[in-house]
Parts: C-alpha cells; structure tokens; sequence
C-alpha cells in the first residue's frame, strides 16, 4: 500500500496553454470512478507484453491493480478504478441512464423526475412498445442495485451503452459488447424534446468501445483491443487496430497532446504518440 508521501500527486507540467484544453473523462472505462490516490511513481516502464505471453497474462490477473487517469487543473490524478455497471446523464425533465452488464444485458433508460409519468416517444413512436433483448431487459438477480437504480425508468433502446457524452452541441451514445471470441459497438446521437426521443445510429465500430476522452475539439476512443481518434466531422482514424491490451480492459484516457496519451488498462497503462504511433508500457508496481 503507498505511504502518504506517494500519494502526492505529480504536476506534469502541462499549463503551457489550459485554455486550449477540452478534456472529458466519461465515468470511466465504461463505469470506472475513482478510488484511492496514486502517482507515477507507482509505475515502471517495462518492455510490451506479448499478448498470451506468462507476462501478459500476468496483467490479467492483476485484478487489485486496476487504475484511472484523470487531469484536475493540470494535475495528473492517478487512482484505483471502482467498477461500476451504468453511467448517467441529466436533462431537463430527466436523467438518461446508460447500463452494460455484459452478457447479462444492458441499455438505454430515461427517468423522469415526475415518477408518475409512464409513457414517452422514440421517434415518433409510443416506446411502450420496445422490447428489450434479455428477459426483463436484464438477466441479473432482483437484489443487484441496478434494478433501484432504474426504478420508475423507461427502456428507450436495449444494447450495452458506455458513454453518454455531449459533442459539438449535440448529444451521443458510444457502446458495444466484448465477449469472448464478438467484440463491435456503435454511436448513436439522440435528441430530446419533452417526452420525445430521437435516436440515430451515426457509426458502427469494429471493436467495443471501453474508454474515451476529448480534446481539441477530437474524440479518443480505446477500444477492447485497439486505439482510434474521431475528428470533429467523426471521421475515424484508426492508430492501432490491434495493441497489446486487448483482454486487459481499458479504464481510461488522458490527453496532453497528440505525442502525449495516456491509456490506463489492468496492470498498469501505456504512453502513446499518435503521430508515429509510437508505444511505451508501465507497469504497476
């Protein structure tokens, strides 16, 4: 366990410009928040682990050394990763909730803060009428928490929704399905107007979504097992469609720059240059 001197967090020197900045952390890896505080020096680089190699697999099993990066006044913060199976987003009327409980199911919920109200519109639809893909929408015990979470909600649409983010004064949804041998996702932009939803499938992604940031007007995406950018247009470049991490399960993005980002993962996290798509590995200590 660190000592409280370690946990002193590491100024990276990064307030050259603040103003130019945009950072979003959605709430994790999908569902990631923060736990105790950590810094670099809890790390050490290390040659990239062969995927299936004993080292490799050796990061799978560090379950107790998952981590989240995050920037707070331009201050690094590194801590332990807390999963979490939802994120939230609030309106006006309301609050979406996004839920991935992997292979036992997942989706898209509105709760209104009027509880009385049971009927809202998806495209111009009655969405009473959605079904959802799992067996009571999720194949989970009645005593998992999620199902008070989702009290008094309404399903919009079934999947396994990540993120729900604002971009360029619009509203999207980022998610997918990583299990065992299918791993693909897709964005979504949904608008809102009273009890009206509009959802409309903008992208579909070759691999799950699992952590993401913006910057610079930039998406960053890391996937289950590779690393891509959306422009302000959405147009993807794709910097790595397989990286070592995959199984490893990213928790999270910081960027400084494009020779600066930082992808956290079990085990530890790796240091990216987008340009050369160069890669360095630290591994938790």
């Amino acid at each position: 366990m660190p000592t409280l001197q370690r946990l002193a967090t590491l100024n990276v020197n990064i307030l050259l410009n603040m103003k130019k900045l945009v950072l979003l952390l959605a709430l994790s890896n999908f569902g990631f928040c923060y736990g105790q505080n950590y810094s670099l020096n809890d790390f050490e680089e290390s040659p990239i682990p062969k995927p299936g190699s004993s080292d490799w697999l050796a990061l799978g099993n560090a379950t107790n050394k998952e981590f989240t990066f995050r920037l707070d006044s331009g201050l690094l913060k590194i801590s332990k990763s807390i999963y979490t199976s939802h994120v939230e987003y609030n309106l006006k009327n309301g609050k979406l909730i996004g839920v991935d409980m992997g292979e036992f199911g997942g989706g898209l919920y509105y709760k209104p803060n009027d509880t009385l109200q049971n009927k809202i519109f998806l495209n111009g639809k009655d969405a009473s009428n959605i079904q959802p893909r799992w067996a009571d929408g999720l194949m989970v015990p009645r005593s998992n928490t999620i199902h008070q979470v989702l009290k008094n909600s309404l399903l919009l649409q079934s999947g396994h929704i990540h993120f729900i983010f604002s971009f360029n004064d619009s509203l999207y949804l980022m998610g997918g399905l990583a299990h065992t041998i299918t791993s693909d996702g897709d964005i979504f932009r949904i608008r809102n107007k009273g009890d009206s939803f509009y959802i409309s499938h903008i992208l579909h992604l070759d691999d799950a979504a699992a952590a993401m940031s913006i910057h610079n007007d930039h998406i960053y995406v890391a996937t289950s097992g590779g690393f891509f950018i959306l422009d302000k247009k959405l147009n993807k470049k794709v910097i790595f469609n397989t990286i070592f991490w995959q199984g490893l399960f990213p928790t999270s993005i910081v960027v400084i720059d494009d020779k600066n980002i930082y992808v956290t993962f079990r085990g530890g996290y790796a240091k990216i240059n987008s340009l050369n798509k160069e890669v360095h590995f630290y591994k938790a200590k």
